[in-house]
């Protein structure tokens, strides 16, 4: 089981570094925004391994790629959390019902907020989005805000969370950079 621990992301990590050497690139991300996180990974000439990580808060004592995972994946949900602040994730609306622009019931996700702040190109998705669903679910967290949340619209609300998903990203990119003496001005960005 260990053994299989961000085995999907892995591949991502291998592919890099062959486009990286393809492209002659010495130093490359790897990112992976996938339905239930974003996954981001280095290369710097060979591939960064890790012998302990610590994944979904549980221990993981074993060799493995080295690959930051937060929680902003595209079915990632935004929601106003008990803490009473706007949080993304770590819960995700997985595949079925999805978001709510699937149209199936799901709930508020940052594949919404992305359709909604005009990121999502509807005519090339595979099949039709439901914005209206979208709008509804985020009209529903809206509702949930206190009076004083200094939020006055949906547009808003929208663009807080789409910060948010945006942050834990630059973060993980952080983590696997400069937390590490890596100069990301130097780096590629390879998207898988």
């Amino acid at each position: 089981g260990a053994n299989a621990v961000l085995s999907g992301p892995a591949g991502g990590v291998v592919a890099t570094a062959a486009i990286a050497k393809a492209a002659g690139i010495d130093a490359a991300f790897g990112l992976d925004m996938g339905g239930t996180s974003t996954d981001v990974s280095r290369y710097e000439g060979q591939l960064g391994r890790r012998h302990e990580s610590r994944v979904a808060g549980v221990r993981v004592m074993t060799a493995m790629m080295d690959i930051e995972t937060v929680a902003a994946g595209g079915g990632s949900i935004c929601h106003y959390n008990s803490e009473e602040r706007l949080a993304v994730g770590p819960e995700s609306a997985g595949a079925n019902p999805g978001p709510a622009c699937y149209g199936r019931g799901g709930p508020l996700t940052v594949t919404d907020i992305n359709l909604l702040l005009g990121r999502v190109p509807e005519k090339r998705f595979p099949f039709p989005l439901n914005r209206q669903a979208a709008t509804k679910a985020l009209q529903s967290v809206m509702q949930q805000l206190p009076q004083n949340s200094g939020l006055t619209s949906t547009e808003q609300l929208a663009e807080g969370f789409f910060s948010i998903a945006v942050t834990h990203m630059a973060e993980a990119v952080r983590t696997v950079s400069t937390a590490q003496g890596s100069d990301v001005r130097n780096m590629a960005l390879v998207g898988f």
